[in-house]
């Protein structure tokens, strides 16, 4: 429990950015996969878009606060490459309709 609670003070005390006009296209963009029933598409431009605002956009930011402890980058670095391989894979399988 106190190792739950420690990693919730450390996540608590930190903010993120995304430029807003990243956001609108976000919105917009998934807004017409959702209404066109596209929905796989959808989840793939989702993941696209998480990948590239935290792995590629704020990565300074995410090194900055993993750099003193020792899992921090190794779980940084798992969880970026395991988005990238579920965005391939999901691009690849068969839609079944």
């Amino acid at each position: 429990m106190e190792f739950i609670n420690s990693l919730l003070n450390f996540f608590s005390g930190k903010e993120f950015s995304v430029p807003l006009g990243q956001v609108i296209v976000f919105v917009t963009v998934n807004s017409f996969c959702l209404l066109f029933g596209k929905h796989k598409l959808g989840l793939l431009i989702s993941y696209c878009f998480v990948i590239y605002w935290g792995f590629i956009f704020n990565h300074t930011y995410f090194m900055g606060i993993f750099e003193g402890t020792t899992w921090g980058l190794p779980v940084y670095i798992f969880s970026g490459v395991a988005m990238f391989i579920l965005a391939v894979i999901g691009y690849f399988q068969d839609n079944k309709e």
